[in-house]
């Protein structure tokens, strides 16, 4: 068995037997880019009389998402890097940086390389589908995350909109106790509207602090975020036009991030009462700011760790590799709300 570690966005010809090595960018972590002498090879040739006792081939898995550049997927990958190594596939883990041109090149190369299994975390899910048809024609298996597809075996989806909503209840509900009519909450919004999931949760955040907090808050910006970084220059901007602002909700892990530390730079480290941010993902860097008392509140998570998210995702690629059919094309993932009264448990998952 062959086993390769290849560098991200591999674009062109690519040898489909490795991981891609990924990184994440967070503000006050430096990270020096990936580069062709950065990567390594590993091969491992197989006994000759193992070959006569073990002739089943490892499945080969192609995975495709939009970015590794965010805390949420590189923890939830590195995971499922761990579990597949364990089980002796072949794999290939590329991000197409938000580019449906990128990534259908990737899928088509994943076909051309016939491996059993593709799982796609769409940039357009449009642009896409008709490539993904191509793979199911060839035999291929195909999952989709996070977007209901056409052509695909399985979707592993989120109602956003109810994400999104979920994530709106717990600011809305934290405004209700520390503001009032008389005195405002100013509301950050880290959103990212480009993919149209993501503006789902942005309509389910904002239509529960109309529900439930109405009157008690006021939006001053607007500001798309995936990652820590970008989010923590758009809110030192947000700062310095909107000095007030003490509360934002973000669709996911980046802006949390990013957000939290440009509150604890503002306010020394000391977050008063009245402040916080509330999101989506619960990833280790999260929970550890709500465990140690920083800007961040609460956030929405799905399976409760990176660990449990790779289990389950893996599980699904191997239930999907053996023949199983599942009753629904669409599986919908459970929502978890983690905030200062339960984070310590799902943190030590992370240990």
């Amino acid at each position: 068995m062959k086993k390769k570690i290849i560098s991200l966005l591999l674009v062109g010809a690519m040898v489909l037997t490795g991981f891609v090595g990924c990184s994440t960018k967070e503000p006050g972590k430096e990270t020096a880019p990936a580069t062709t002498e950065d990567t390594k090879t590993e091969t491992t040739e197989p006994a000759a009389e193992e070959e006569t006792t073990d002739s089943a081939e490892p499945f080969k898995v192609g995975i495709t998402i939009q970015s590794l550049e965010n805390s949420y997927w590189a923890g939830v990958f590195g995971e499922v890097e761990k579990l597949l190594k364990e089980k002796g596939w072949d794999y290939t883990i590329l991000a197409c940086n938000d580019n449906s041109a990128t990534q259908i090149q990737q899928i088509e190369n994943f076909v051309t390389n016939q491996v059993d299994l593709i799982m796609v975390h769409p940039s357009d899910p449009n642009a896409i589908e008709d490539y993904l048809k191509q793979a199911r024609d060839a035999g291929i298996k195909v999952m989709s995350w996070d977007d209901a597809m056409t052509n695909t075996d399985l979707n592993w989806i989120l109602d956003n909109t109810k994400l999104g909503y979920a994530i709106g209840t717990e600011a809305a509900n934290f405004i209700n106790e520390n503001y009032t009519e008389d005195k405002v909450a100013e509301v950050a919004i880290m959103n990212y509207p480009q993919t149209p999931i993501l503006l789902e949760r942005e309509t389910g955040i904002l239509s529960a602090l109309e529900e439930i907090a109405k009157g008690k808050y006021k939006i001053v910006a607007q500001q798309p975020a995936l990652d820590a970084q970008t989010a923590l220059t758009n809110m030192e901007t947000i700062l310095q036009a909107s000095p007030d602002t003490k509360i934002v909700c973000s669709i996911g892990a980046g802006g949390d991030i990013g957000a939290n530390e440009a509150f604890m730079t503002k306010t020394g480290g000391t977050i008063p009462a009245d402040m916080g941010i509330f999101s989506a993902d619960a990833t280790q860097q999260q929970l550890e700011a709500i465990v140690n008392g920083e800007a961040t509140r609460a956030s929405v998570g799905f399976e409760g760790s990176n660990k449990k998210t790779a289990a389950a995702v893996v599980d699904l690629y191997e239930k999907l590799l053996n023949g199983e059919t599942f009753a629904e094309q669409n599986l919908v993932r459970p929502l978890l709300a983690i905030d200062a009264s339960n984070a310590a448990e799902y943190l030590a998952d992370y240990k």
